[in-house]
């Protein structure tokens, strides 16, 4: 498979996880392999507060995922620089500091050396007031430090995971509200269905489904409501 025909296939790929957070793992993987690492994540962090969150990953070890959130955020000196960063535009060690003075840093010799990390390159996808929220891949010894041609490939496809993020979030959004807002209408004692434009059911709550299951005078037919069929006194069926 050619960069073209791989890149089209990781652009459909992140899109499809937009759709179904699950598929995300697999997906950030794909993606530190596309740019040239060992390991990615979306994580989030805030230089003011010292922690941060992250959402989805691929090949991070666990154990320093947790060590760097609970006393290397504040010791890593890309933090500051990561949230002042432009979204969308790659960053790495060479962009805040001489990489041999990165090297005598606490936080490299104590997390990132121990891993065989020599560098990060990252984008922000999103701001707040105080925090910021990032794609980033590792370069391990293999791979080397970050180069034009990582970059590069970090512009290709940073875009449309900023946009696949942000489309997950409004979904996640919106399915939330629609279930508050199906959790009240279920609270209700008076029955209550909300039907489409062609008169289907779209939601009925718990009373509205105790009257349509005893057919006494509302039935559905074909996902329609209806009334119910009865018998007059002389036999004959009616509506």
């Amino acid at each position: 498979m050619d960069q073209a025909e791989q890149l089209s296939e990781l652009i459909s790929d992140i899109y499809d996880a937009a759709l179904d957070s699950s598929l995300w793992s697999d997906v950030v993987g794909k993606t530190a392999r596309f740019v040239g690492g060992p390991a990615a994540a979306i994580f989030s962090k805030s230089p003011t507060a010292g922690n941060g969150h992250v959402y989805y990953e691929s090949g991070v070890d666990p154990h320093y995922r947790q060590l760097y959130f609970d006393k290397y955020v504040k010791l890593d000196p890309a933090t500051t620089s990561h949230y002042f960063a432009d979204i969308g535009q790659p960053i790495a060690v060479a962009d805040f500091m001489p990489y041999r003075e990165f090297l005598k840093t606490r936080f490299y010799r104590e997390w990132a050396r121990p891993q065989g990390i020599v560098d990060f390159v990252s984008a922000v996808l999103d701001k707040s007031a105080t925090s910021a929220a990032m794609f980033g891949v590792f370069r391990s010894e293999h791979n080397g430090v970050v180069d034009e041609e990582t970059r590069r490939r970090m512009r290709l496809i940073v875009p449309h995971v900023r946009r696949a993020v942000l489309v997950g979030r409004l979904i996640e959004l919106k399915s939330a509200e629609a279930a508050a807002f199906a959790d009240t209408l279920d609270g209700l004692s008076a029955g209550m269905c909300l039907v489409d434009a062609a008169g289907r059911i779209v939601h009925a709550n718990v009373a509205c489904h105790v009257i349509l299951d005893a057919g006494d005078f509302l039935t559905t037919i074909g996902g329609t409501p209806r009334r119910a069929r009865s018998e007059d006194r002389s036999g004959v069926a009616r509506t």
